[in-house]
């Protein structure tokens, strides 16, 4: 081994362990938060948005910064397991905090994939800004101008858009040879319109608003083409070396959409065993908890749950292991980094559904923690990123040596 190959290595490892420490803090935090969380629940749901205080106390304790580039202030911690280890423990407490924790923290990934000038314009005065994302409009027109585009339209499902400062908006662009090109364009909070369509059923305090736009000009540098950021090759990984911004993004975007799940369904079987162990005999002399049915399929909740957990922790090692090594992550990878997300989503929802059912009549009722779990979850697996018959067919389509077609690998 060289002089300098000793020195990288010993760099890398001071490096992990301090990662591994910001982390542990920031898991710790989010279990300190579970009680919080659940007194707030309920008028999370009745916001239709997260609380300002909830907002503020993930702000201040880092939550948000777990992408950030360190240029700016943030932690640059490898991508996967921050989501697994947080997502599990906000989700616990109220899976719509947890889930505007996860999506708002991924967008600084994002950015940190576009030009530096842009970044300087997000980060620079203000270190704790924040994004959201508003992908597919349900209409929308785009006008090349000098230096850029103007943009018309309208979008969905922005979740936490309230407390936002920036917007990655997706536009329809044109390639030179006539073909559809998705833009991400990066948009500052004067630019666009909070539109109050929010009232859902699950997630219901995501504050999931639409997004409208008016002809406001997107000069060139807040403008990345989707195909680059599919393929890795943002121009934010000239500045920020981290080999989280060089990865694939599409195939394993899903990891800051479907993490929650794993902490709504642990919340609901905590919920239910709890209630179950402290209940007292029925009328005919017989307690809920000695009953083998229900031991039974508490049992095998869990294990739906710590399998997909598994799965995810099994492939987050992965991908930041070839990514680090600059490696670009093999279709064979990304097709079965897809099918997985999807899969341990919808095991979760699987849980859930379990525990609901052994709920009965009382688990139907709105100020209930689990009819809050089985909604959110429901939403959480409702996700087109997590739909198990879009997200599973590219696996199988290359098991059996057929083409792709799908624009997010």
């Amino acid at each position: 081994m060289t002089t300098n190959q000793a020195q990288t290595n010993v760099a890398q490892n001071n490096d992990a362990s301090a990662e591994a420490a910001i982390l542990a803090r920031l898991v710790a935090a989010a279990q300190d938060f579970v009680p919080v969380l659940r007194e707030r629940a309920a008028r999370c749901e009745e916001l239709r948005r997260l609380p300002p205080e909830t907002f503020q106390d993930l702000r201040a304790a880092g939550f948000f910064r777990i992408f950030q580039p360190r240029r700016y202030g943030g932690y640059e911690l490898d991508y996967g397991p921050p989501q697994i280890e947080i997502a599990r423990e906000i989700g616990r407490g109220c899976g719509s905090t947890a889930w505007c924790q996860t999506v708002i923290a991924c967008h600084s990934w994002i950015i940190g994939m576009f030009p530096e000038r842009s970044q300087d314009e997000v980060w620079g005065e203000n270190p704790d800004a924040v994004s959201v994302t508003a992908t597919f409009p349900e209409e929308a027109r785009v006008e090349n101008v000098a230096g850029g585009i103007k943009l018309w339209g309208r979008w969905k499902f922005s979740s936490g858009v309230d407390y936002a400062d920036w917007a990655l908006i997706g536009a329809p662009g044109k390639r030179s040879d006539g073909g559809f090109e998705l833009l991400w364009t990066l948009v500052p909070r004067r630019d666009f319109e909070i539109i109050d369509t929010w009232f859902a059923g699950g997630l219901r305090g995501t504050g999931s608003n639409d997004i409208a736009m008016h002809g406001a000009f997107i000069p060139d540098h807040r403008i990345v083409t989707h195909s680059l950021l599919a393929q890795g090759k943002g121009p934010g990984a000239e500045v920020n070396r981290k080999h989280i911004y060089r990865l694939q993004m599409f195939s394993i975007y899903p990891y800051n959409i479907g993490t929650p799940a794993l902490g709504i369904a642990r919340g609901v079987i905590e919920t239910f065993t709890a209630r179950l162990s402290k209940q007292g005999p029925n009328a005919f002399g017989i307690r809920a908890a000695d009953v083998e049915t229900n031991q039974l399929k508490v049992s095998e909740a869990a294990v739906m749950v710590d399998a997909a957990e598994t799965l995810l922790r099994r492939n987050a090692r992965e991908l930041n292991d070839l990514a680090r090594a600059g490696i670009a992550l093999p279709l064979e990878n990304r097709v079965r980094y897809r099918r997985d997300l999807c899969y341990a989503a919808q095991q979760c929802m699987r849980a859930v559904d379990l525990i609901h059912y052994l709920g009965g009549a009382h688990a139907l009722f709105e100020d209930n923690p689990i009819q809050r779990a089985f909604r959110d979850v429901h939403a959480v697996n409702a996700q087109i990123g997590l739909r198990w018959d879009i997200g599973a067919l590219p696996f199988g389509r290359h098991a059996l040596g057929l083409e792709q077609h799908d624009l997010f690998l």
